[in-house]
């Protein structure tokens, strides 16, 4: 994918359907255990796993290959002050996930040009801003949210955080689950 920009990739993305499983199978962002929840367990006897979110895939339209996979889910952060303890309504990205692929390209000719790393722009961050989309109508008709939460992979902490999410405050308190217990919780609010 050598000389290709992601204004150039032509894209839609949908939840995904049983008859996805072949595009499933290919699919691979490069980190072990995503890769074999995506490929082996996220559709099951025509059945896909909503168990933890909504899963929509984003398809190269020229291609027909799955460029990204992620999830939503409704949430919520604990929010705790000694013995007051609230729950802010939030939307989860359970799953974002690239194909490998399609990492690292740059969106244009100036984001590959420019030697600051800050204004490098590329075809992941966009598509993790229309998953972002997606949250924010969510939030604006259907349900009251505030927060987009997120629990980083350590080495995918520095993308989060290049697209406005936030680590916990002090009154924040992380879930309790084994799956996302080495990764880190991020915020991003939404007004």
């Amino acid at each position: 994918m050598k000389d290709l920009y992601g204004e150039n990739i032509e894209y839609k993305y949908d939840l995904i359907k049983p008859e996805d499983i072949n595009l499933i199978q290919a699919f691979s962002c490069g980190n072990e255990n995503l890769d074999r929840y995506i490929q082996k367990e996220l559709i099951i006897n025509n059945d896909v796993d909503t168990t933890d979110g909504l899963p929509y895939k984003v398809v190269d339209l020229n291609t027909n290959e799955i460029i990204g996979i992620f999830s939503l889910a409704a949430s919520g952060i604990i929010h705790r002050q000694g013995n007051y303890v609230h729950v802010l309504p939030a939307i989860k990205i359970d799953i974002f996930a690239i194909n490998t692929k399609y990492q690292k390209i740059h969106m244009d000719a100036i984001s590959e040009a420019s030697s600051d790393p800050d204004d490098h722009f590329y075809f992941s961050d966009a598509i993790l801003c229309e998953a972002i989309k997606i949250c924010v109508k969510l939030s604006e008709e259907k349900i009251a949210v505030k927060y987009i939460l997120l629990y980083a992979d350590k080495k995918a902490k520095r993308f989060y955080q290049r697209n406005l999410f936030h680590d916990f405050a002090d009154f924040m308190e992380k879930e309790q689950n084994m799956e996302i217990n080495k990764n880190e919780p991020m915020y991003l609010p939404l007004d």
